[in-house]
């Protein structure tokens, strides 16, 4: 498994910062595939346990919260639209679809679009690369120091009920090497516009957040009854299992760097 995982790594990391250094379609393509095998995983869990996941509308509104930022102006009308149609496939097939597969439908919906969506939202900051890179580095860092302390000091158990192997000795490892990766990125990328004090405290929110995506990925697979939310990445599961963490760190990262800057 260890082996897997490691080549699995080797080859997707270049893919994966080859893609957001080409930037433009080429890091677009990425995001696409990504969110949208996201939702796929998120549906197949859905069927799992007996729902009926709304699919075509549910894909509408994916693409829609997705490309949020070069559809600013025409948004709200199209998310209506996205959204009355979500509505229109429950009521005319019902009981078929229900509620509960609307709303969960709609959660998968935004839960991928959305918070992919700021892996595009970089142009409106001032260097889009450093910024989804400092938050790919943060998510690593973050996950590296939880597993590291985790196996070596981990007694107190986190959030039992989720996530067993999760430990507090492992969130403090997370959350030291965070921050560690956060300012030794300010210092090698030059980024002058942020202090110590910023600095540290984005490793803080970021390795936060990062944490915080584990576990709420881990409730969902938990609440569907799965061991992993797909096998699409040999030896890391699925799209949602290896990102979950930066889904939630790229829009913290973001909101602080708008801050900071």
């Amino acid at each position: 498994m260890l082996k897997t995982r490691i080549i699995t790594a080797v080859i997707g990391i270049p893919i994966l910062l080859g893609g957001l250094y080409l930037g433009g379609n080429y890091w677009r393509g990425v995001v696409i595939l990504l969110a949208g095998a996201a939702l796929l995983e998120y549906t197949a869990m859905m069927r799992r346990q007996g729902f009926k996941p709304i699919v075509i509308p549910a894909c509408l509104i994916t693409l829609l919260l997705l490309f949020r930022v070069e559809l600013e102006q025409h948004l709200a009308g199209l998310f209506l639209a996205g959204w009355l149609l979500m509505i229109m496939f429950m009521v005319i097939k019902y009981p078929r679809f229900n509620f509960s597969d609307l709303a969960m439908s709609f959660f998968g919906a935004f839960y991928s679009g959305y918070l992919f969506s700021y892996a595009l939202a970089a142009p409106e900051l001032q260097g889009a690369f450093l910024y989804v890179l400092l938050s790919l580095i943060l998510t690593w860092a973050s996950d590296v120091g939880g597993y590291l302390f985790g196996i070596s000091w981990g007694k107190h158990k986190l959030s039992p009920q989720l996530s067993p192997g999760k430990t507090w000795e492992g969130a403090i490892g997370a959350l030291i090497l965070t921050i560690i990766a956060a300012v030794s990125f300010k210092y090698i990328f030059g980024m002058e516009y942020l202090n110590l004090f910023y600095t540290i405290l984005l490793g803080v929110c970021a390795s936060g957040a990062a944490q915080l995506g584990d576990l709420l990925e881990s409730a969902l697979k938990r609440y569907f009854g799965v061991k992993d939310s797909g096998n699409l990445i040999p030896g890391h599961g699925g799209v949602l299992d290896r990102f979950d963490s930066l889904m939630l760190v790229l829009p913290t990262v973001y909101y602080l760097l708008v801050l900071f800057a």
